[in-house]
């Protein structure tokens, strides 16, 4: 079990003492004094309250050491947890190629991928980026964001591909797809901000008369 590194309260108090207790004891002092000018306070109230300044901040300094160290602790448990996460694929031919422009070759590389393992939906999402932005190709891109949908197994890669179509659409003025692709996002994202920026946008559409 890998360990993150440990919290060493004596040395991290020390460190907070020396700083925090003089601080703590100059504003404190004033504040006494600041009553007693007042005549809120008496001489020996006075004399009594100074004499809690070195108490009073050596439990700010074990409050203050407690929850740095509560927040340490909870930091390193949330950089640890974030290794959980699978990173996504990586690609290195594809992208070395795509890197030099060369994007029809990375698109064979994409292909010649997909044809071995059919159910990687982040190469069929990358490869219809890569048809749509640098190959001119959207029917090729929409025949591959149709199809890493229909396989989609994570929600993150149904919601790209219907992302991804609703853009497709867009920019190739199909509204006829586009109200439908809306329409989707819509009702399968209710509630949602992508769910009612799509709705509003398929409102517009039909406001516009051109739904």
């Amino acid at each position: 079990m890998v360990k993150g590194p440990e919290h060493d309260d004596g040395a991290d108090a020390f460190r907070i003492a020396i700083y925090f207790v003089p601080a703590c004891s100059i504003l404190l002092s004033l504040g006494w004094l600041s009553l007693l000018l007042r005549g809120v306070i008496s001489a020996l109230a006075f004399v009594a309250l100074l004499l809690l300044n070195l108490p009073l901040a050596l439990t700010g300094v074990w409050l203050i050491n407690r929850t740095l160290g509560h927040a340490s602790v909870t930091l390193g448990r949330a950089l640890l947890a974030a290794g959980d996460i699978e990173p996504p694929p990586s690609y290195p031919n594809q992208d070395l190629l795509i890197a030099q422009g060369r994007y029809a070759e990375a698109a064979d590389y994409f292909r010649d991928h997909i044809r071995i393992t059919p159910d990687d939906v982040a190469a069929r999402l990358r490869l219809a980026d890569l048809l749509e932005r640098q190959l001119d190709d959207p029917t090729g891109a929409e025949a591959e964001y149709l199809e890493a949908r229909r396989r989609a197994g994570d929600p993150r890669a149904e919601f790209a591909a219907t992302t991804g179509l609703i853009d497709l659409y867009r920019k190739l003025g199909r509204r006829d797809r586009l109200r439908v692709e809306l329409a989707r996002c819509a009702d399968r994202y209710r509630g949602t901000a992508a769910g009612t920026a799509a709705a509003q946008e398929l409102r517009d559409l039909k406001a516009s008369g051109s739904g």
